[in-house]
């Protein structure tokens, strides 16, 4: 496992380092707890717009010096927004000027200025970013989270409404900027081949100063339907005789199950991935009914949910989905065995190797994990890999008694 360097600035800014010198590049990330759940109605895409900005200068750095850092002297970045947390990352082969590169991380985080004429042509940028995305979005895949998630309707944009954000008012935008961009509500995370010890130093120099409130953003349920019992979704393959089928069931978000158990978020990761094996096995190996049948697993600080899903033949639709909810049945009444709890800790393991190799995967996982779950990635490997087959057996009775009068069927075809 990696070792790590945890510390905290007199601000607020968490500082989460991890160094390697058997590396050949290093890595940033950058996050803050602020996303498309803590937004109004009225506010609905602000974050992704704001995330568009921080590239559009600051009074130090003007967008043409942003432009030569970015393109000079980093191989990889990008803003992303996602439901809880905005995050920034930039990829570089050294950390050779580490004061300058922190300044400028600094000063896009706290001091961007929003140029008006910038500010138009992001909005337009977001908008047409969202619309572009019109058919992943209302992807049979995207329906559960939209539901569960947003409280919205299936035909709800995840990015953002197009419309509130071409009449988005900019002292609105500048208000939640200054408000929810702090230290204090920011976690910065990097891994690679770098000098500790003068990275912290950079860190301290470029952060240091920063005296800003620590507003944390409410959580915004949206309106809009929240319960979908069956919803049936026009399909978007041309072919006829095709059909999909998604069930998703509703579970509580990581810190109710780290209440309930400590091993509760890692238990239902394992059940996630015995269901996908187990599903594969049914429907496929041994049924012929489906080319791919799978299960993922979303939970964090709020929201949780689990979805199964398999593309089939209209003609075995049913089949498919009698024995998608038979194996899912299986696991909820503790039909597991050691076999399937090792198979998902190699899986696990081998899943991790990968992080660890890349620079931009580590620091990224290793930011998540703290916003999400308070913990980095070790402690999150060592409650994973210690779960036994009990822990996982409780993990499912845990399902089968929460969020089952509000799971979703939907079926495309």
């Amino acid at each position: 496992m990696s070792s790590y360097n945890k510390y905290k600035l007199d601000n607020g800014l968490e500082v989460i380092l991890s160094p390697n010198n058997h590396l050949h590049s290093v890595s940033i990330a950058v996050g803050l707890n602020y996303g498309l759940f803590y937004e109004s109605n009225n506010t609905a895409g602000v974050s992704h717009l704001i995330e568009h900005m921080l590239f559009e200068g600051t009074d130090k750095f003007d967008k043409k010096t942003l432009k030569g850092f970015l393109d000079n002297q980093t191989t990889y970045w990008n803003g992303e927004t996602d439901a809880e947390v905005t995050s920034y990352k930039f990829k570089l082969l050294n950390l050779s000027k580490p004061q300058y590169v922190f300044d400028i991380i600094s000063d896009m985080l706290f001091n961007s200025v929003f140029p008006e004429e910038n500010l138009i042509k992001e909005k337009n940028a977001v908008v047409n970013e969202v619309q572009s995305n019109f058919g992943e979005e209302l992807s049979i895949e995207s329906a559960i989270s939209r539901a569960y998630l947003l409280k919205k309707p299936v035909t709800t944009f995840l990015g953002g409404d197009p419309r509130k954000i071409e009449g988005m008012p900019k002292n609105t935008i500048l208000d939640l900027y200054s408000k929810y961009y702090s230290p204090g509500n920011t976690v910065m995370s990097i891994a690679g081949n770098f000098n500790s010890k003068n990275v912290i130093k950079s860190i301290d120099n470029a952060f240091g100063d920063i005296k800003k409130d620590n507003i944390t953003p409410d959580l915004r349920i949206y309106t809009g339907k929240t319960k979908y019992k069956s919803v049936h979704v026009k399909s978007f393959n041309p072919y006829p005789g095709q059909s999909s089928l998604i069930f998703g069931m509703k579970i509580p978000g990581a810190e109710e199950l780290y209440r309930k158990s400590e091993k509760g978020r890692a238990g239902l990761n394992y059940i996630h991935s015995i269901l996908a094996d187990r599903l594969m096995e049914s429907l496929r190996d041994k049924a012929g009914l489906v080319y791919l049948a799978d299960a993922e697993m979303d939970i964090s600080r709020h929201t949780g949910y689990l979805v199964l899903y398999a593309k089939t033949k209209t003609k075995d639709l049913e089949e498919s989905k009698r024995l998608i909810f038979n194996e899912l049945e299986k696991i909820i009444t503790g039909d597991v065995i050691d076999k399937n709890v090792n198979n998902s800790k190699i899986s696990l393991k081998a899943s991790l190797a990968d992080i660890f190799d890349s620079t931009l995967d580590h620091a990224t996982e290793m930011l998540n994990s703290s916003l999400k779950y308070g913990k980095d990635i070790n402690q999150l490997y060592k409650e994973e890999i210690s779960l036994t087959l009990d822990d996982v057996r409780a993990a499912a009775a845990y399902l089968k008694t929460e969020g089952k009068d509000d799971s979703i069927l939907i079926i495309s075809n």
